[in-house]
C-alpha cells in the first residue's frame, strides 16, 4: 500500500514537472518562429524558408557575390533585421526574469523591473546627455548617451544598498524608497526638458516609451552578457527565493539570509534592467505581465517561473515588435507602445477575473 502511495506520488510529480517543462519548450518553439517571421517583415519581402536559409550560410561562410541578389538579401537579414530580432529576444527575457524575480522579492504582484527607480535613473541620464551635452564618457554620442543610461540607472540602487542597513530592508521600505527616488529623478528631467527644443524632446520621449528602432549588433552583447549570467544566477538561487517567499522570519528559520540574498538579488534585477534600457528605453509591462501569465499557467515555483517568464516574455516583445513593423511603415511607432496597448488590458484582466491563489 505504502509502495503505491510512493509511486502515485511520484507520477503525479512527473507530470506535474513535465507540463511545466513542456510549456517552457512551447515558449521557446515560438521565440525560433518569431525570429523568422520578425526578419521577413521590412520593405523587402523574404519568406521564412529564406531567412533561415540565408542566416545558415552566413553562419556557415557562405560568400555571396557582391551586388547579387542573394547579396543584398543576405546584407538585410543579417545587418538590418537580425540584430533587432535578437535585441527583442534579450530584453524580453530579461524583463521578464527581472519583473518575476522582484515580485517574489518584494512578495508583491504589483511589482516590475522598475519599482527601485531604475527607470527615472536612466531617463534623466539621457536627458542631460541630449539637453546638456553632460555624459559619464567622451566621444561618439549615441554611445556616451547609451552609458548614461546605464550608470545613472544604477544610481537608485547605490541609495538602496545605502539606506537598507539603517532603515532595515523590509519589501515595504524598499518600494516607498523606490517610489521617491523615481519622484526624485522624474522631477529633475521635468526640468531639464522644460528648457530644451522640441527635436531634443521627440527624442527623449521616444526613449522614454522605448523603442528598438536604432538597435545594431553593437547594442546586443552587454545585455546579452548581463541577462544570460543574472538569469542563470536567479535560477540557481531559485530554492532560496521559493524559501525568502514564504516571509521573512520563516526564511530566516530556514537558514536563509534574508537582507544579503535581498539586496544581491536587487543588484542583480538593477543590472538586467539596465542594460536593456541603455539601449530600447523604458519597455513597459514586460516584467509585470509576463511572471503573472506564467505563474497562472505553470504555478509559482520559482525553479520553473523564472526560464518560464525569459521563454514567455522574449516571445511577448518580439511579437509586439512584428506588430509594430507591420502597422507602421516607416516605424513611426514605438514598440512600447504597442506592448503598453495589448499588456494594460490582459493586466487588467487578470486583477478582475483572476484570485491571488497563485502567489
Amino acid at each position: 500500500m505504502e509502495r503505491d502511495c510512493g509511486d502515485g506520488v511520484e507520477r503525479d510529480y512527473g507530470r506535474y514537472t513535465r507540463r511545466k517543462v513542456l510549456f517552457i519548450a512551447a515558449c521557446l518553439a515560438v521565440c525560433f518562429l518569431a525570429v523568422g517571421m520578425s526578419v521577413t517583415v521590412g520593405g523587402r519581402e523574404l519568406s521564412i524558408l529564406e531567412v533561415y536559409e540565408t542566416i545558415y550560410r552566413h553562419l556557415t561562410g557562405y560568400e555571396f557575390v557582391r551586388g547579387t541578389t542573394e547579396w543584398m538579401d543576405d546584407y538585410i537579414v543579417w545587418n538590418v533585421r537580425l540584430p533587432r530580432a535578437i535585441f527583442g529576444i534579450v530584453a524580453g527575457a530579461g524583463l521578464a526574469v527581472a519583473g518575476a524575480t522582484m515580485q517574489s522579492v518584494m512578495k508583491n504582484p504589483l511589482a516590475d523591473p522598475y519599482t527601485t527607480g531604475i527607470s527615472s535613473g536612466a531617463c534623466f541620464g539621457v536627458a542631460i546627455a541630449a539637453t546638456m551635452g553632460i555624459t559619464v564618457m567622451s566621444g561618439d554620442a549615441g554611445l556616451a548617451s547609451v552609458v548614461n543610461a546605464f550608470v545613472f540607472a544604477l544610481i537608485p540602487m547605490l541609495v538602496m544598498v545605502l539606506i537598507a542597513p539603517r532603515d532595515g530592508t523590509s519589501p515595504a521600505t524598499l518600494i516607498l524608497a523606490g517610489v521617491a527616488i523615481s519622484f526624485m529623478f522624474n522631477a529633475m528631467t521635468t526640468i531639464v526638458l522644460t528648457f530644451t527644443d522640441s527635436e531634443t524632446l521627440a527624442t527623449v520621449y521616444e526613449w522614454q516609451i522605448g523603442t528598438l528602432t536604432d538597435i545594431t549588433w553593437g547594442s546586443i552583447p552587454v545585455p546579452l552578457t548581463v541577462t544570460v549570467l543574472g538569469t542563470a544566477a536567479m535560477t540557481v538561487l531559485s530554492r532560496k527565493l521559493n524559501v525568502l517567499s514564504l516571509g521573512d522570519a520563516q526564511a530566516t528559520s530556514l537558514g536563509v539570509g534574508v537582507e544579503r540574498m535581498r539586496m544581491a538579488l536587487l543588484v542583480l534585477i538593477s543590472m538586467i534592467a539596465a542594460s536593456v534600457i541603455a539601449y530600447a528605453g523604458i519597455i513597459g509591462f514586460v516584467g509585470l505581465i509576463a511572471p503573472h501569465i506564467v505563474r497562472i499557467l505553470i504555478d509559482s515555483d520559482n525553479r520553473f517561473v523564472i526560464p518560464g517568464s525569459a521563454m514567455f516574455g522574449a516571445a511577448f516583445l518580439l511579437s509586439c515588435d512584428i506588430v509594430v513593423r507591420m502597422i507602421s511603415d516607416v516605424e513611426s511607432v514605438p514598440v512600447g507602445v504597442v506592448v503598453s496597448f495589448v499588456g494594460a488590458p490582459i493586466f487588467l484582466y487578470l486583477i478582475v477575473r483572476r484570485s491571488k491563489s497563485m502567489w
